[in-house]
C-alpha cells in the first residue's frame, strides 16, 4: 500500500475514534517517515514475516553463484530452519540471535548452539541429515562464513525479528474485492464499485453465507 494512503488511513480513523497504534508492511521506510511527520500519535512499523522470508531467500538463492554446492534443497532446509527460529522466539529477541547461530551451524553438523526440542543430532551424532543429499552436512568452510554473516545481520534485528506480524489477512481481503471489482475494469463511475466492494467485505467476514442474507 501507497505511504500517503496508509498516512491518510490512519488520520481519517483517528478522526473516527479509533486509534491506529501499529501498522504491518515491508521495510519501506518512506512510510514510517510518512507517519511520524503528519499522525499526531506514535504509530509502530512492524515486518511482515513473509517478505522477510522472501528477502532471505533471494539473497540465499543469489550466493548460488558462488557456491554452487549450495543446493534449492539446501535453501529450503535453511529456510525451514529459520521459520521455526522465528515462530519458537515470538517476543524472545535472544533466542532469535542464538537461533540464528544455530541454523548455520546446525548445517555444518556444529551443535553447540541446537536445542534438543528440535534437533536430534544432540542424542544421536549418528543420524543423517534427511534434506540433505546423502544425508550429509555442508563442509564447505567458505560457505559457512558467508552464511554466518548472512544470518548475522539477521541476529542485529532480533528485537525486530521477535515482532513480527503478517498481512495475509490484508491480502486475503484484497483478493476477495478483486473478484468481484477487478482492476481492469472501470467501476467507480458509479454505485456499482461501492456494491461490489461491500460484497467482498461480507464474504470476508461472513462466509459466502453473506449471498443468502442479501437475498
Amino acid at each position: 500500500m501507497e505511504p500517503d494512503m496508509v498516512t491518510e488511513m490512519i488520520i481519517e480513523t483517528a478522526k473516527k475514534g479509533v486509534k491506529a497504534t501499529g501498522i504491518v508492511g515491508d521495510d519501506d521506510t518512506t512510510t514510517a517517515a510518512r507517519l511520524k511527520t503528519n499522525v499526531p500519535h506514535m504509530v509502530e512499523k512492524r515486518s511482515d514475516k513473509n517478505h522477510v522470508k522472501k528477502n532471505l531467500a533471494n539473497c540465499l538463492y543469489g550466493m548460488q553463484k558462488n557456491f554452487p554446492t549450495l543446493s534449492t534443497k539446501n535453501i529450503n532446509y535453511l529456510l525451514k530452519l529459520f521459520n521455526y527460529n522465528i515462530s519458537q522466539n515470538k517476543q524472545n529477541p535472544v533466542g532469535i540471535s542464538r537461533g540464528m547461530d544455530a541454523v548455520v551451524g546446525h548445517a555444518f553438523d556444529d551443535h553447540s548452539f541446537c536445542d534438543d526440542t528440535w534437533c536430534r543430532f544432540i542424542h544421536n551424532s549418528s543420524a543423517k541429515y534427511s534434506s540433505f543429499p546423502y544425508g550429509r552436512p555442508l563442509t564447505k568452510p567458505s560457505l559457512k562464513a558467508a552464511l554466518f554473516d548472512v544470518f548475522g545481520a539477521y541476529k542485529k534485528i532480533a528485537p525486530k525479528l521477535s515482532m513480527l506480524s503478517s498481512t495475509q489477512a490484508n491480502e486475503s481481503l484484497n483478493k476477495s474485492i478483486a473478484s468481484k471489482a477487478p482492476k481492469q475494469l472501470h467501476l467507480s463511475g458509479s454505485a456499482n464499485l461501492n456494491f461490489r466492494i461491500a460484497a467482498g467485505v461480507a464474504q470476508k467476514n461472513l462466509g459466502s453465507c453473506y449471498l443468502t442474507n442479501v437475498i
